[in-house]
């Protein structure tokens, strides 16, 4: 798709307001493309939402996130992969056997923050690959993805598993990478398929929508993909003519396929690192609130790091604003510089932890966030340390 004069206009605007933020491995036309079309052309929401993403970006240096470590259980567990190119307008195919996926398993031994860094590892894989063709061809990428839901079954716990912590994921990811699927094709629905598109169905964005076929096991679906994607480049599980370097239909050399549930050995237990929410700060916070937690930190020599515990049974929100004058305790978080940008979280069984590296010495304030809710409070337990490089604890004043 060659560029029009609307699409050069909104690119050079978007460049030109996020050049503070910008870096050389994402700054490309397409890239920016994708916001201004994810966003209706609208300049200054795609230029909001582009802004926050590069903060998002700096804050888990994604630039890097191919020197990730892979996490073991997601990558036995958690199928999904990069099956490569289609063979058709320059686009990549991708498949999820969701169906297979332990999903509670996931929860319960899983942190949220490695569940998110995995998964933006993935994405940026993708997102690597689309700017290679787009160098290469001169035309726009994007992904057709198939989610194979062959072996799902239907349990109580499934609706709240979906609406809850894989809804909020899920956005999260749409969030960061708009425009990044062409087609999504939801393979081997089962029979309940319906009460899950209910319920999930209306909290996704129109444009995404109209992006999403569902096909029974019974539906000509492989003919449909076909229309998408050159056989040659499908697997033959998946009504293709490609195999891997074994003969395998299934390609397992690029796709993880898992024949069974998580161990409950391997569930999450209360350690030092991530200890049980009795030891945690407590707080609750009514609906349309938010908790702002303020920490003076002394400079070190060494380089810095922001470690956090954080649990919480219900959808919450968390920031962090970062200033390096000393007196920056007394200022409104409009006067600090959101060095992670105010993202909603899904509540999970699990205390997470996450350890990212800050800008140095200065005043830090996370906020806890309820601002989404009408009605309910919500509990959030978290614990809040910094560290230096060689993972000794920093002293520092707490003020709330």
């Amino acid at each position: 798709m060659a560029l029009n004069a609307e699409d050069v206009e909104i690119i050079d605007f978007l460049r030109a307001e996020t050049k503070d933020l910008m870096t050389p491995k994402y700054d490309t036309d397409f890239n920016l493309l994708r916001w201004a079309q994810g966003y209706g052309y609208d300049k200054e929401e795609a230029l909001a939402e582009l802004r926050r993403h590069l903060k998002f970006r700096r804050y888990y240096d994604l630039d890097d996130a191919a020197n990730i470590e892979e996490h073991a259980i997601l990558k036995e567990y958690f199928p999904i992969g990069l099956v490569g190119e289609t063979g058709r307008n320059n686009q990549l195919l991708v498949i999820e056997c969701a169906g297979r996926i332990d999903l509670m398993g996931i929860l319960k031994s899983v942190h949220l923050s490695d569940f998110l860094i995995q998964r933006y590892k993935f994405q940026e894989k993708m997102l690597s690959t689309m700017n290679e063709l787009e160098a290469r061809n001169g035309k726009q990428s994007s992904v057709i993805y198939i989610l194979d839901l062959e072996g799902l079954k239907f349990d109580s716990a499934l609706l709240n598993i979906v609406t809850g912590p894989y809804r909020i994921l899920w956005a999260s990811v749409y969030t960061n990478y708009p425009e990044w699927i062409s087609q999504m094709f939801i393979i081997n629905a089962p029979s309940f398929m319906t009460i899950i598109w209910k319920a999930i169905g209306p909290l996704l964005p129109e444009r995404t929508r109209n992006k999403v076929r569902i096909c029974t096991a019974n539906s000509d679906w492989k003919q449909l993909i076909h229309k998408y994607a050159d056989p040659d480049y499908i697997p033959k599980h998946w009504g293709g003519n490609l195999v891997d370097k074994n003969g395998d239909p299934m390609c397992r050399d690029r796709l993880n396929i898992p024949t069974e549930q998580i161990p409950r050995q391997l569930y999450w237990t209360p350690n030092e690192e991530t200890p049980a929410c009795s030891e945690l700060t407590c707080s609750n916070i009514p609906a349309g609130k938010a908790a702002i937690f303020t920490y003076i930190v002394p400079e070190q020599q060494q380089p810095m790091y922001i470690i956090i515990n954080r649990f919480c049974e219900r959808t919450y929100g968390m920031g962090i604003w970062y200033s390096a004058e000393k007196d920056a305790d007394k200022l409104p978080l409009a006067d600090l510089r959101d060095f992670c940008p105010d993202f909603d979280y899904p509540g999970m069984p699990t205390v997470d932890y996450l350890r990212i590296r800050v800008p140095g010495g200065g005043v830090y304030k996370v906020k806890w966030g309820n601002e989404q809710a009408w009605i309910r409070s919500v509990t959030v337990y978290h614990r809040v340390r910094f560290q230096n490089e060689s993972g000794e604890n920093i002293s520092f004043k707490q003020i709330h």
